[in-house]
């Protein structure tokens, strides 16, 4: 093959630095999943797979977009290259490798087979049915197509309900027992439990207080006192010897009408 001209050579630049920005992308997010404590959130993790996601289709779309060359450039070492020095012979090994490495090569013929169905030039069957079956026999059927989408809503329902959504621990954990579980964090996570019972118990604690009365605040200051005291949860004769009512109950709606408009319960 004859020399590169400057604009083939501009396309192997280009080639490079999409895959160097791929490697930098993938590099990043493995080095947030293992070093953060805690994990990262989501929102920052879906950022980094959409970044990935973009870099993976700009590499296809060149590589695509210039195959011809792609394909039938030749590498070979000029005679100035060391490749006396040790570090240099696994650059060299990987530029003249003629085939891909073996998990390379599983995945490729994977999404090879994966994406057959889609590129098949039979158009007799609607796009939902280019999608083979489990035993790679033949394409779905309308019905079996039909039966499938009739199934798969009550299935993810009834598996979404089986899952603890927004817990530290899955209810196949919580059954096991959570202090099995091996979480691979430096910090002990928190049983949800015992988070929803201490909030339970502090929106009861606020349910008992209510506003028994009303009053205009005394001194120079401007605007009204609420009395608040405990609920009556007694009943009978109990009920109110423990608390003294210093003024009728002001209704909710008193309340609320006070804080938007400013209006004196009462006096309106």
């Amino acid at each position: 093959m004859a020399s590169l001209n400057p604009d083939q050579i501009k396309t192997l630049e280009q080639s490079r630095q999409r895959l160097i920005q791929l490697t930098h992308s993938l590099a990043s997010l493995i080095t947030s999943l293992n070093q953060s404590d805690p994990l990262p959130s989501w929102t920052s993790l879906q950022s980094q797979a959409t970044i990935i996601s973009n870099n993976l289709l700009t590499i296809s779309d060149h590589l695509s977009d210039n195959r011809d060359l792609l394909s039938n450039i030749v590498a070979y070492p000029d005679a100035s290259y060391p490749s006396r020095v040790p570090a240099n012979n696994v650059a060299l090994e990987q530029v003249l490798r003629t085939k891909l490495d073996p998990r390379v090569e599983d995945w490729v013929a994977r999404g090879r087979r994966a994406g057959a169905p889609t590129t098949s030039s039979d158009t007799g069957a609607g796009a939902l049915g280019q999608y083979q079956t489990n035993s790679g026999q033949g394409l779905l059927s309308d019905d079996a197509i039909a039966e499938l989408w009739d199934w798969a809503p009550v299935a993810a329902n009834e598996e979404a309900r089986k899952r603890n959504w927004g817990g530290n621990y899955t209810l196949e954990e919580r059954e096991m027992g959570i202090e099995k579980v091996v979480t691979g964090l430096s910090r002990v996570l928190e049983d949800d439990d015992e988070d929803e019972s201490d909030s339970e118990e502090g929106e009861g604690e606020a349910d008992e207080m209510e506003v028994v009365g009303v009053r205009r605040r005394s001194g120079a200051g401007t605007g009204l006192e609420f009395d608040i005291a405990a609920a009556n949860t007694g009943s009978g004769a109990n009920a109110g010897a423990g608390a003294k009512v210093v003024a009728p109950v002001v209704p909710l709606d008193e309340i609320l009408r006070f804080m938007t408009t400013g209006a004196v319960p009462g006096q309106r």
